[in-house]
């Protein structure tokens, strides 16, 4: 490498612009040439001193630069004689005045195999920091999981889709996702925020999960926190370890049941499965024309007003049922090796009956005035109900109480075994039982049912599973 190269390398290098191949050759450079490294070193001291003079401090025993320029100036031209690369060199050192060192990061952040994310400053610019975050930056998760690493030893994993805005060293603002968060005993006292509360750490190992129109929830696994609702009554309560807390929109709180399958305690290491897509819907557009509508209140005629789509930023399927009203797409069938996913974003409570329950249906009547076999949710708590002649049995595996938002998985194993799984990935899911019919019931539509309540669901779609022989489906 020449020195004209050298020298633009090391402006680069210092203005945090040079990229990934560039930097392997500068760091080969610097191993194998002396007086590569002298320049380098004269570079690193001058920033250094005008670092300290822009924070206002005396130069007594620093060299002053032009010192420092004259020195590098007689240096080359004694070695090269070369006039025009001393200018050069100058012109360099003194772009060089007005480079102020960067402070070592309050937030620093890694990213899982896979990962889509958009980091911005306070002016809503990229951050040149690039896998750092300020005060005031914005970090947004479409896809993916990132571990944040703060100056204060607080560790967290944050899921998405998510989107957090580090307010100040020892307060984040997460507007969404799903966070895990341990906290060290020096940095007992670092809070998190949501648009619903604000929690303050006591010493402690926690997760937060925060959704658009849904109650926020903490979960305390180990040690204690402070919990503050930001209104109505504006309550604090104190959670401890093994109890989880949702708040209320009078300012009241409830517990609910403990779920650590919530939440990742460490970085995945690979991209999660998710398998190729048979058939979706994400309900971006209104695709009511492609589902059958069973209002059951009025004596099982089709009723497609009962179908609302709302794709205002994010598309919704909405089931609003004063009784029952089931949904069935008319082209989508669930074959064998084949799962059936759906995003539930309702929560399972009771508008007027305690018997109030959403499922996930599967039918062989795509006019979808029937269910072959249902899945539901009962305020909570998972059932399965044979229907219509079809008959067979099913054993539990994990049957902890449903909290919203979840994803659910029906997986077609044979023509008359099925598994139901819930998770947010092939990777995460759980299995929460397997059912068998006593016959082979044919061709299978998959539909969606509200009982009582209004339901919203997200992205239904029919997936091969990825790598299917690797043991996930026996879990």
């Amino acid at each position: 490498m020449n020195r004209r190269e050298l020298e633009i390398q090391l402006q680069d290098l210092l203005e945090g612009e040079l990229d990934a191949s560039a930097l392997e050759g500068l760091q080969q450079e610097l191993r194998e040439n002396p007086e590569a490294q002298e320049m380098y070193r004269d570079y690193v001291r001058l920033q250094n001193a005008l670092q300290v003079r822009s924070a206002g401090v005396d130069l007594v025993g620093v060299v002053p630069m032009y010192r420092v320029v004259e020195r590098r100036q007689r240096r080359m031209l004694r070695n090269s004689g070369l006039v025009a690369v001393a200018v050069v060199l100058i012109g360099l050192l003194v772009m060089a005045f007005f480079m102020v060192q960067e402070r070592p990061p309050t937030l620093a952040f890694t990213t899982s195999p896979g990962t889509e994310f958009v980091l911005s400053g306070m002016g809503g610019e990229e951050s040149p920091h690039g896998m750092v975050i300020e005060e005031g930056t914005r970090l947004e998760i479409q896809r993916g999981t990132v571990e944040l690493k703060f100056a204060s030893g607080v560790r967290g994993i944050i899921k998405g889709p998510a989107d957090l805005t580090l307010h100040r060293e020892d307060l984040l603002y997460l507007a969404r996702g799903t966070g895990w968060f341990e906290v060290p005993e020096e940095a007992i006292g670092f809070k998190v925020s949501t648009p619903d509360l604000v929690l303050t750490d006591l010493g402690t190992e926690f997760g937060v999960l925060t959704q658009p129109d849904f109650l926020d929830e903490v979960h305390v696994f180990t040690g204690k926190v402070d919990l503050l609702n930001r209104y109505g009554l504006k309550r604090e309560q104190l959670a401890v370890e093994e109890e989880a807390w949702v708040t209320g929109p009078a300012g009241r709180w409830k517990k609910i049941p403990l779920r650590r399958d919530h939440f990742l305690t460490v970085l995945p290491k690979t991209a999660p499965k998710t398998g190729t897509y048979v058939f979706k819907d994400d309900f971006e557009t209104d695709t009511t024309a492609n589902f059958t509508c069973v209002d059951y209140t009025r004596g099982g005629k089709v009723a497609p007003e009962s179908l609302s789509v709302d794709d205002g930023g994010n598309g919704l399927l909405e089931i609003s049922a004063g009784y029952a009203v089931q949904v069935v797409h008319k082209e989508a069938t669930l074959g064998v090796g084949e799962c059936f996913k759906t995003d539930w974003l309702t929560q399972v409570v009771a508008q007027n009956s305690v018997t109030s329950s959403t499922s996930q249906v599967l039918t062989d009547d795509p006019n979808g005035r029937r269910y072959s076999i249902r899945l539901r949710v009962n305020n909570g708590v998972f059932d399965i109900d044979f229907r219509r002649g079809f008959k067979g049995s099913f054993e539990w595996f994990n049957n902890s109480p449903f909290t919203a938002p979840e994803t659910f998985w029906v997986e077609r194993i044979s023509e008359t075994k099925f598994a139901w799984y819930r998770g947010a990935s092939q990777d995460e899911r759980v299995k929460i039982a397997e059912f068998t019919f006593e016959s082979d019931p044919g061709e299978l539509f998959v539909g969606l049912q509200a009982y009582r309540m209004t339901s919203r669901f997200d992205n239904l779609s029919i997936i091969n599973l990825d790598d299917p022989s690797n043991g996930k489906n026996s879990k």
